[in-house]
């Protein structure tokens, strides 16, 4: 094996290990072992990944984990991170005898990540969850310590620095205003009502399964485009006090709207529209600019 670096990061919620090498995934079990996890003599590992991961990638991670693995392919895509997936994913580790001393092991992009993190933070309570990031988005959601970053190929649109500001302002804002932790706890709260109603016997499973459906359809895109627009408001403020001109903003989404390609309508997507974006933007434009005009009066 390649030597390795290992790097200990602090969190608030922990401490998180990250190792950089070449050929990593050829040796999982050994480095898990060291680590401490699904280190007991029998421990049972599930492995979820992007069914789109090429197969001898796939096969290598699994003989490299060396436990007894479950294997659980995933649709790769946003519609694939939904309350009814999650459901799968855990019984399928049930079944495959995952207990508290196994572990779970992410392989692929964000969505998967997103979604075995979160399988692996619910089940039993909890149990370790090892993420082998396989495109450069998964890679910076998968890493720790308060770092945002942005695919290259936004700055075709993002132009200029102000643009990329607004941008970033925004990611931050979502950190701040903790939209994941109440996503997650959205989904734990229906994940509940579901199974409550089900268990009760007095309702029709299908009824309880259409309103499920219906709520992750309109419910849960309503709340998550609530949380966007309230990101873009949090995020033109960081960058203006920055001292970065909040005005951009408006025709970075203007921009962005005419990139064109196929778009769900607003109320069935997890964002507002680009041309809803630009109009709440400009109404906000008054604040974000006084905020950017103090900013530069400071002194550096």
């Amino acid at each position: 094996m390649q030597p390795t670096r290992t790097v200990e990061v602090d969190a608030p919620s922990g401490r998180s290990r990250i190792e950089l090498g070449c050929g990593l995934r050829r040796h999982m079990g050994a480095r898990m072992a060291a680590a401490g996890v699904a280190a007991t003599p029998g421990a049972r590992v599930a492995l979820v990944r992007d069914a789109g991961v090429p197969a001898p990638m796939a096969s290598e991670v699994r003989a490299g984990i060396g436990a007894t693995v479950v294997d659980i392919a995933l649709a790769g895509g946003e519609e694939g991170k939904s309350l009814e997936t999650l459901g799968a994913v855990a019984a399928r580790m049930l079944d495959g005898g995952i207990d508290r001393g196994g572990a779970v092991v992410a392989l692929g992009g964000g969505v998967v990540g997103d979604l075995a993190g979160f399988a692996a933070a619910s089940y039993m309570r909890g149990i370790p969850c090892v993420q082998v990031p396989t495109t450069l988005l998964a890679m910076v959601d998968a890493s720790v310590g308060g770092k945002s970053a942005v695919n290259t190929g936004l700055l075709k649109v993002a132009t200029s620095d102000d643009e990329l500001a607004v941008v970033m302002g925004h990611e931050a804002a979502h950190a701040i205003a903790r939209h994941g932790a109440e996503r997650i706890s959205r989904a734990i709260a229906v994940q509940a009502i579901v199974i409550g109603a089900m268990a009760s016997g007095e309702v029709d499973p299908r009824l309880v399964g259409a309103t499920a459906a219906a709520y992750g359809l309109l419910g849960e895109t309503a709340f998550s485009r609530s949380e966007e627009s309230e990101a873009d408001r949090i995020g033109l403020v960081i960058a203006a006090d920055a001292g970065y001109d909040p005005r951009s903003a408006v025709g970075f989404w203007q921009k962005m709207a005419a990139q064109g390609g196929s778009k769900p309508p607003e109320f069935l997507s997890t964002h507002p529209s680009d041309e809803t974006r630009a109009k709440r933007l400009s109404r906000q434009m008054p604040e974000a600019v006084r905020i950017y005009e103090a900013a530069k009066g400071r002194s550096p």
